[in-house]
């Protein structure tokens, strides 16, 4: 049981979604209520069609954004039809609470609970206010009004006919709010997973942008401002004044430059690049601005320039905005124009590319990616072989000096070496792309990269982030609704919370670190083991708790010998016996009968979780009719802890070969009192 799918992952998604509402209307009905499917699958569509597609990840602005924005939108119901709905969503929370499917790093259960007793008050309202729908709702929700079936395509075609030619009532004002409301809406696409990282604390972090060159140099600009000072008639900093403020500021400019024989003099601040960023920066910042053609000094600004931590991640995200590749009323070559227009879009993506990596990344590898970018976004059809060479080499120079602009500002690292093999086992000549995957890269691309990174090929010139522009990316990616997770953030999350992410989202390594984290804050492993294996006992799905019990195992001194013991556990141990079977450690052979049909069991449930009943059923189909319903017998008589799973594989069962063809119940033999306690009560 997964709780994040990709959005062409779209079986999987079902299935899961299908689990998800089949076992929450269980456990709703155990605590004697009742929740509406169709409400579970507006939720988790909601979650899934996001910017981070975390179905169990939930804060109090995605519940209002849901209730009041979303539902009113999306879902053709009246108001007195969705009255149930919120409801239905704190149910689903709470479930979410109890069987630990919970994200940990969303809000507090008791804030979901208070956001949607809030939105509950206003979801009438907002149900009902037509200016609220989405075009293909308004356009139902008047059919319907009209006595028109929406699902009778011939109707709603005739329908649409009449509305054209005004024979339909509708509120032209209302549909012209929604229409362009529609056009000014962002698309929401999934975005690209992120990596865990690990950061310094807090206070490193702040002591290293309290030392940085640009935290120093905005603070000594606008100290100098004092109390204003006087621009020039063109709005520049008076040419006396930037002299002083060169050597104040050390920007690097030189004035009066020397070439060859003849010295350039200096005729405007404006040729001073290095000073012309900082200025910008600080106006960017709003620590200064211009008024009646004089500099002075923001006073709201005072709490930002105290805090170096936060003054640097702002200056940070305002490096986009600047001119760093084409200043302006100067002459600059037409593909550093191309590249310094497209610099809004393609610096985040290069930082987000760079970010999380266990190693520095070669840039010659995103030299390629951004003149791919280039291609995709200007038609440079017109220009020919020669010329494309040109442009390119152009871009991945230009490249090359706004790394070395972010070095100077303390965001990346520089270094010349090796890469790690990581960046070419996808150039190798032998590499095989999966069945219906795209590739990565156009054949000339992967052709450069492999003369430059292939086995034969020397050093190269590398980059990674430092870690104040890695805290700075986490908090932007977070800022924007991403998932950006940090190595220690599950430090205090429930056993069940903490494996169950790290079995969706880490890495061995960060896995590795983030368990050692959590053991030490809870009293070590031998405090801590307990209540970590307890959570595997406790999650109410198999498939998410051999995942779990498999990360856990990993970071045990002997994995191997972590799972042998864990063999004869009543609960762990067929998914401790399935793991070992699939390493080799142990073959089907060297199973006792019992293990074995738990094993089978084991199997059978997982493919229910994961694949959905169709799975199951196809399964079932390959097994001739009378050994098939034997096996299902033997599946159901075999002692496996999990009775819900039993249950479900018992009522697909009868499904599929009538009532009363499959001989015994799950436990039979076994008294109700006495039967192992399943998932309805807290198991996965």
């Amino acid at each position: 049981m997964r709780t994040y799918f990709e959005p062409e992952d779209d079986e999987a998604f079902q299935a899961a979604k299908d689990l998800l509402i089949r076992r929450c209307t269980a456990w709703a009905e155990d605590q004697g209520h009742a929740v509406d499917p169709f409400a579970l699958t507006a939720a988790l569509d909601f979650r899934h069609h996001s910017i981070d597609g975390r179905l169990a990840w939930w804060t109090a602005g995605l519940v209002e954004k849901f209730l009041l924005s979303y539902v009113p939108r999306a879902l053709s119901i009246t108001a007195e039809d969705a009255a149930g709905l919120p409801e239905s969503l704190r149910l689903f929370v709470r479930y979410l609470h109890a069987t630990g499917l919970a994200d940990p790093t969303g809000d507090p259960l008791i804030d979901l609970d208070a956001a949607i007793t809030k939105c509950d008050a206003e979801f009438p309202a907002a149900m009902a206010d037509e200016r609220n729908f989405g075009l293909a709702k308004f356009w139902v929700m008047t059919a319907t009004r009209h006595d028109v079936d929406p699902t009778d395509n011939s109707a709603m075609g005739a329908f649409i006919e009449d509305a054209r030619d005004g024979r339909i009532d509708y509120d032209d004002e209302v549909l012209a709010h929604i229409a362009e409301r529609h056009t000014r809406e962002d698309r929401t696409e999934r975005a690209v997973v992120q990596l865990p990282v690990s950061l310094p604390p807090e206070a490193a972090l702040a002591a290293a942008a309290e030392h940085s060159a640009v935290v120093a140099q905005l603070r000594a600009l606008v100290a100098w401002v004092g109390d204003g000072r006087a621009l020039t008639t063109t709005g520049n900093i008076k040419l006396g004044d930037a002299r002083e403020l060169v050597k104040l500021l050390d920007t690097g400019d030189t004035l009066d430059p020397r070439i060859g024989e003849h010295v350039s003099r200096t005729k405007s601040s404006a040729e001073l690049p290095g000073l012309t960023r900082v200025t910008d920066l600080a106006k960017e910042l709003r620590l200064v601005r211009v008024i009646k053609n004089k500099l002075v000094r923001v006073a709201k600004a005072a709490p930002l320039l105290r805090d170096s931590l936060a003054l640097w991640t702002a200056t940070f995200d305002a490096l986009p905005a600047l001119d760093l590749l084409v200043r302006p009323s100067s002459w600059a070559a037409e593909h550093t124009r191309m590249l310094d227009h497209m610099l809004g879009d393609v610096l985040p993506d290069v930082l987000n590319t760079v970010y999380g990596l266990p190693e520095p990344i070669p840039v010659v590898r995103l030299a390629e990616s951004v003149w791919l970018a280039c291609t995709e976004a200007f038609n440079l059809d017109a220009l020919g072989p020669a010329a494309t060479a040109r442009w390119r080499e152009g871009v991945g120079a230009d490249l090359q000096r706004l790394l070395g602009l972010l070095a100077e500002f303390g965001a990346v690292e520089l270094t010349v070496g090796r890469p790690d093999p990581m960046y070419r086992i996808d150039l190798d000549p032998d590499w095989q792309l999966g069945q219906d995957e795209p590739a990565p890269l156009p054949p000339d691309a992967k052709d450069r990269l492999w003369a430059a990174l292939g086995l034969d090929a020397g050093p190269v010139e590398l980059v990674s982030l430092t870690p104040l522009a890695t805290h700075a990316v986490r908090t932007r990616l977070l800022r924007e609704g991403r998932y950006a997770p940090l190595v220690g953030e599950l430090s205090d999350a429930e056993p069940a919370q903490l494996l169950g992410m790290i079995a969706e989202h880490y890495s061995p390594e960060t896995a590795a670190a983030e368990i050692a984290g959590w053991l030490t804050r809870h009293g070590g492993r031998e405090r801590g083991l307990p209540q970590l294996l307890g959570g595997v006992r406790g999650c109410p799905f198999r498939a998410r708790a051999s995942a779990m019990l498999d990360v856990l195992a990993e970071t045990a001194p002997d994995p191997s010998a972590f799972l042998h013991e864990l063999r004869a556990d009543q609960q762990l141990g067929p998914s401790a016996t399935q793991l070992l079977v699939d390493t080799g450690e142990i073959s089907l052979d060297d199973l006792s009968p019992q293990e074995g049909l738990c094993a089978m069991a084991e199997q059978f449930i997982h493919l229910l979780e994961i694949g959905g009943s169709d799975a199951v059923a196809d399964a079932l189909a390959e097994v001739p009719g009378g050994q098939a319903r034997d096996l299902v017998t033997m599946l159901l008589t075999s002692g496996h802890p999990d009775s819900t799973g039993l249950d479900e594989l018992d009522t697909l069962a009868r499904s599929r070969f009538g009532q009363g063809r499959v001989a015994a119940h799950p436990l039979a033999g076994v008294s109700r009192s006495n039967r192992p306690r399943g998932s309805r009560k807290g198991h996965r």
